[in-house]
């Protein structure tokens, strides 16, 4: 029987309804023996062990945690590894759009609210969410404020519901900075900003009529940002996103949709249309124009992608294999399918050093 579907679900629904209705049934008498007084509390017992059994089962239907019984005993099968499109894209490859050009750093940046700590958090008043925002900050090892030596940036983008807290808890900068320490990647500053506002609002990283303009946060006001408050360079061969889940889907979205900001994006378990899910979708001016699929087959841009799906991941397999197909030069993917995984952290986490790796191979700012 598949671990997930309504069949088991209703088994073992039904096994709790059973094991319930004879614990109920089962009821106190004065001069039980211990043998009875020993079944009956193991009735009692397994009512409560079904019970959170049973939520655990429905949730992992609905999420997709673990689709087969092989994924839950920790097996994903074999991995394929696919380069699509161009074989590389080039630094001097021209995009549509101005990018960030004219911008740089101010001689004298404001103030780290943090001295001497890697991690920087800051609450920014945002214009296109109209609402304040947080974003954390890993600064590289030996970063200064007050010198003029200029880095890379990943904007880190996390799931979906998640805050930006948990990208770090994903062990995502871990894995960046033991490529870097063994100068496989360049150094860099991670920005790792509130999606989101407020936290439980899917927008699926989209401009919204008459709401949140998150695409315009994300590629356009979050990058001055930015520049206006660390070392960073401005050359969209140094920028690059890189998300998980829904955090993935937005990755690949900015990079698509915005070549001139961002030369790259890594997708772990992401997808390539807007998916809402329950939530009823907002009204969004040129709705099609986010569907990556569409894009990618009529409009492909010199961008690098690396993209980590799963066969039996429901949410990111369907549009991630759509996406494959369409792939095109001049863009170039590297493409890493799974056989078996659900939707969950420890699908992707093994494959994080292969993506960090090949970041610093795919983008010259990233280049040790």
């Amino acid at each position: 029987m598949s671990l997930t579907g309504g069949a088991f679900v209703a088994l073992v629904s039904g096994l709790l309804v059973v094991v319930f209705v004879a614990a109920l049934l089962d009821l106190p008498r004065t001069r039980r023996r211990g043998p009875a007084i020993v079944l009956r509390g193991t009735k009692i017992a397994l009512v409560g062990v079904l019970a959170v059994l049973v939520s655990g089962i429905a949730l992992n239907d609905q999420y997709l945690f673990y689709t087969s019984w092989g994924d839950l005993l920790g097996s994903t099968g074999a991995v394929s590894g696919t380069v699509l499109g161009a074989r590389t894209v080039g630094a001097g490859t021209a995009v549509p759009g101005p990018g960030l050009a004219g911008l740089t750093s101010p001689r004298d940046l404001p103030a780290l609210p943090q001295p001497g700590r890697r991690q920087q958090v800051w609450t920014v008043r945002s214009a296109s969410l109209g609402t304040d925002v947080q974003v954390l900050v890993e600064l590289p090892p030996g970063y200064e404020q007050d010198v003029t030596r200029t880095y890379p940036v990943v904007v880190g983008l996390h799931g979906f519901p998640s805050v930006p807290l948990s990208y770090l808890r994903e062990g995502i900068v871990t894995a960046e900075d033991q490529q870097a320490a063994a100068h496989r990647i360049a150094p860099a500053v991670v920005v790792i900003p509130q999606i989101n506002a407020p936290e439980h609002d899917d927008t699926e990283c989209v401009d919204a009529a008459g709401g949140p303009r998150v695409d315009t946060w994300l590629s356009h006001e979050l990058p001055r940002w930015v520049v206006a408050h660390l070392r960073v360079r401005t050359d969209r061969q140094d920028w690059a996103a890189v998300g998980y889940s829904f955090g993935g889907w937005c990755a690949a979205s900015v990079t698509l949709r915005h070549p001139d900001v961002f030369g790259a994006f890594v997708s772990l378990q992401g997808y390539f249309r807007p998916d809402f899910g329950t939530t009823p979708a907002p009204q969004v001016p040129g709705l099609a124009g986010y569907d990556l699929v569409r894009l990618e087959s009529r409009h492909p841009v010199a961008v690098a992608g690396w993209v980590e799906t799963s066969r039996q991941d429901t949410l990111s397999y369907p549009s991630s294999a759509a996406f494959l197909h369409a792939v095109r030069a001049p863009t170039s993917v590297t493409a890493v399918v799974l056989a078996r995984g659900g939707h969950r952290s420890a699908v992707w986490q093994p494959l994080l050093p292969d993506a960090f790796r090949w970041l610093g191979r795919a983008l010259a700012g990233f280049r040790p």
